[in-house]
């Protein structure tokens, strides 16, 4: 495929990284502009096994490259959520050509159980073919839900938080 990260380090500023207690939004200490990860060799675990959308799509050209869009991608739940983890620098950038129409596309698969959930900070948007449906800030230890439910014969989009904290 011939991608590689080069000096992009979106996910080096954008991700929480526990095992160096970096908290997302701020520029890890290994990462040096114009270098990239100066521990790349040595990285730890959660940075080993981090999967850009990017470098593994084909589907994704130069333009999608995080440092570009100002944004990045990857999936979790067994690929049945896509993850939009954009910039807070510039919280418009995922709504910005080519990236939203597309993005848009790519929200069709809800229809299939699937979700595409954009991250600027702690807030929460799922993007669905014909709505977004912007959670707000949301508390990270809360789950988040969404799909279709069928009310009056028509599928109708929801998205909610559930709080995992039980009453006494």
């Amino acid at each position: 495929m011939g991608k590689s990260c080069g000096d992009c380090g979106m996910c080096c500023k954008l991700l929480a990284i526990q095992s160096l207690d970096k908290p997302a939004g701020a520029w890890c200490g290994h990462f040096k502009r114009a270098a990239g990860c100066s521990v790349y060799e040595d990285r730890p675990a959660a940075c080993r096994g981090f999967i850009c959308l990017w470098l593994d799509s084909e589907k994704l050209d130069e333009a999608w490259r995080p440092d570009r869009a100002k944004f990045l991608m990857y999936t979790e739940k067994d690929g049945r959520r896509l993850n939009v983890i954009v910039d807070p620098n510039q919280p418009g950038a995922w709504k910005r050509e080519p990236y939203y129409g597309r993005l848009k596309a790519m929200s069709e698969l809800a229809l299939e159980g699937r979700e595409l959930v954009v991250c600027i900070g702690d807030r929460r948007i799922v993007v669905f073919p014909h709505e977004d449906v912007d959670l707000g800030l949301v508390d990270p230890e809360h789950k988040l839900v969404s799909g279709y439910a069928e009310r009056d014969g028509v599928m109708v989009p929801y998205a909610m938080i559930l709080s995992d904290v039980a009453s006494d």
